[in-house]
């Protein structure tokens, strides 16, 4: 049986943490903080003992965070501040960071960010983390954010959905930014848009400049960028051609022509 209620010495010791260094804590922290304590080796136990029974939360190795009394053993921390921890130089995107800026409803126990390091997909609790390792020339787009008392990066919402077709490109990756881009075209940028598809791939700014034209956004300054420069496919094993792209795409994607 787990135990539940702490020691002196362990009720000390979390105190003491959540003071001087707030709920998140690296072990070095902890080491310092049980100082007469412990010695070295009893610290380590102790560590050992309070991850064991859910009052420290190992986010990563040598990273922790506090659980309080009404919610021991969980991370009451936003999954968005966690996938930060895990990897100090990423930032959240994709349908994570359009349901944080209010354009995706659908519940998710998948937070993907994008970052300038490879990462291991992490599966803390309920929720998998995982990291999309890119070029520094694409690490770009977001924006300092504050939640639970941390700073954290998010995407702009221009930035996820360019981001989706960039690194996670598919039918419904390509269908989800369709939508968006018709649901939100008024409150999107889309001139800061326009700015970052500048610094993408080619085939990802056709493909932009094909959606734009479906949906009635002046696609002008995209097209100059790529104007007769080769052909490209929206994904493999399209067969329909856009002349004005030089895009191949698919049919399915003509019934946006009316939108």
């Amino acid at each position: 049986m787990k135990q539940t209620i702490l020691n002196t010495k362990q009720s000390t010791l979390l105190e003491n943490l959540i003071v001087q260094h707030d709920q998140i804590v690296t072990s070095e922290q902890i080491y310092s903080q049980a100082e007469g304590l412990w010695d070295q080796q009893g610290t380590k136990k102790t560590i050992t003992k309070l991850t064991h029974n859910g009052w420290l939360i190992r986010i990563k190795r040598g990273l922790y965070a506090i659980s309080d009394l009404s919610n021991r053993g969980f991370l009451s921390l936003s999954p968005y501040v966690v996938a930060n921890l895990l990897v100090k130089d990423s930032y959240v995107s994709f349908e994570s960071a359009l349901a944080y800026h209010g354009m995706f409803d659908q519940l998710t126990n998948k937070i993907i960010s994008i970052s300038q390091m490879q990462y291991k997909t992490t599966q803390l609790q309920s929720v998998e983390y995982s990291f999309v390792k890119v070029q520094n020339k694409w690490f770009f787009g977001w924006q300092e954010v504050s939640m639970d008392n941390k700073t954290m990066r998010m995407a702009t919402a221009e930035k996820a959905l360019i981001d989706m077709i960039q690194f996670h490109k598919s039918k419904y990756t390509v269908d989800l930014v369709v939508e968006k881009l018709s649901l939100y075209k008024s409150s999107l940028d889309l001139q800061k848009m326009t700015k970052y598809l500048g610094k993408m791939s080619l085939t990802t700014i056709k493909i932009f400049g094909f959606l734009f034209d479906l949906l009635g956004i002046d696609s002008g300054n995209l097209y100059s960028q790529v104007r007769l420069k080769g052909t490209h496919w929206m994904l493999s094993g399209d067969a329909k051609f856009n002349a004005k792209w030089r895009l191949y795409y698919d049919e399915y994607f003509d019934k946006y022509q009316s939108a």
